[in-house]
Order: C-alpha cells, then structure tokens, then sequence
C-alpha cells in the first residue's frame, strides 16, 4: 500500500531552516527496508521558515514511521512540528479523474 508522511515544521530563522535540509539529505541516505520510495522536501513560497517533508511509503500505514520518528526526533530543538499520515485511495470520486487519467489528459493536450 501507498502512504504518505508529512513532517512540517516552522522554524525561527534561517539558520534552523539549512539544519532541517542538511538533516534530509542525512535522511535520504537512510532506507534500510527499501520501502522509502521517495523523500520531497518543501518551502513554503510565503514563508521561507515554513518547511514541509514529504516521505511516500510502499508498507502498511502506521501512525508514522521509525525514519519519520528520527527525523522528528532530530528536528525537536529547531521549531514547532506537526506530524501527519495519509494513506493514498486508489479508488477516486466520480467525475475526477484519476492520477494516471490526467497525466494521459496533459501529455494528449501538449501535442500542439
């Protein structure tokens, strides 16, 4: 199954928000299960203290993952962190289109 965790964090300044990236690129080194599939890591475009990781997951869903855990854990001195999981529903809506279905629509919409 495909899930997603999301590690945020509000940082006081610029010098917290290079440790957050110096800790990621730490963090991407580390995937012993292989089940990290990709780790993406965000600033705010209104806040350049505002920082949102991203860590996509091919496992079964939990409250959060050892590796997130660590990195929280390693990001606990540098601002406030909210810590989300979301699991991906392969199903969708009626009347919206899936993922691969707009993808298919773009790429047959950039053919002019």
């Amino acid at each position: 199954m495909i899930w997603l965790e999301i590690i945020s964090i509000r940082t006081a300044g610029a010098i917290e928000t290079e440790r957050i990236f110096e800790i990621c690129g730490q963090c991407c080194q580390c995937n012993p299960t292989g089940q990290l599939l990709k780790l993406i890591v965000y600033r705010s475009a209104r806040y350049e203290t505002d920082i949102s990781i991203h860590l996509h997951w091919k496992s079964d869903p939990g409250p959060g993952s050892i590796l997130g855990l660590e990195v929280i854990s390693a990001l606990d001195d540098l601002g406030l962190i909210s810590h989300t999981s979301w699991v991906k529903q392969e199903e969708f809506i009626a009347g919206v289109h899936s993922e691969t279905t707009l993808a298919k629509t773009t790429s047959n919409m950039d053919t002019s």
